[in-house]
């Protein structure tokens, strides 16, 4: 059985998780929700699908955020 159903059908909001068995009970130790930075890989994926640009996409997920071109970034010097 797939892991996204079993999470689909228990309404886990990760299907990074293990199943230990206690006795006559079972468990579930989840270890995921996305990456800790936010991001759900599977409603970006959603999103692109439905045609959002990548950069809609970042901004839905991470307010202030600004898209630019490494080649215009600065090189500062650090003091460390």
């Amino acid at each position: 059985m797939p892991f996204t159903k079993i999470r689909d059908d228990l309404n886990l909001r990760s299907s990074f998780f293990s199943v230990i068995r206690d006795g006559d009970s079972i468990a579930f130790k989840g270890r995921g929700y996305g990456h800790g930075v936010g991001l759900c890989q599977e409603g970006a994926m959603v999103m692109a699908a439905k045609g959002f640009k990548y950069s809609e996409i970042i901004g839905f997920y991470y307010s202030g955020v600004i898209i630019a071109d490494i080649k215009n970034a600065k090189i500062l010097k650090s003091d460390y």
